[in-house]
């Protein structure tokens, strides 16, 4: 068995499915086939048909995409520990636990 992501006409994912290969012929739809080194296939991602990659929804405007199609903030990678981004301040935020 295989995985397949099932693409819309607007390139994101709303469904995966698992079938034999022989039968993805017989589904609905566009898919793609989902491999181990394929990461972000999930149902609500974006499928780059160009690049064979699926993209993450944007989690913040400020954010943008990297080289190996990851969203970073614009200060790079949250702190250690337990951090939150504020979008309207542009930092990484401590999340106290109590």
């Amino acid at each position: 068995m295989s995985k397949y992501a099932k693409i819309n006409s607007e390139n994101i994912v709303e469904n995966l499915i698992l079938c034999e290969d022989s039968e993805i012929g017989t589904q609905s739809g566009y898919h793609v086939k989902v491999t181990d080194l394929t990461k972000n296939a999930e149902i609500g991602s974006i499928y780059d048909a160009d690049n064979n990659k699926f993209i993450l929804p944007k989690p913040f405007e400020s954010w943008s995409l990297n080289e190996i199609f990851d969203w970073v903030s614009p200060v790079g990678e949250s702190p250690v520990g337990l951090h939150t981004w504020d979008e309207e301040a542009q930092e990484w935020v401590a999340v106290i636990v109590s």
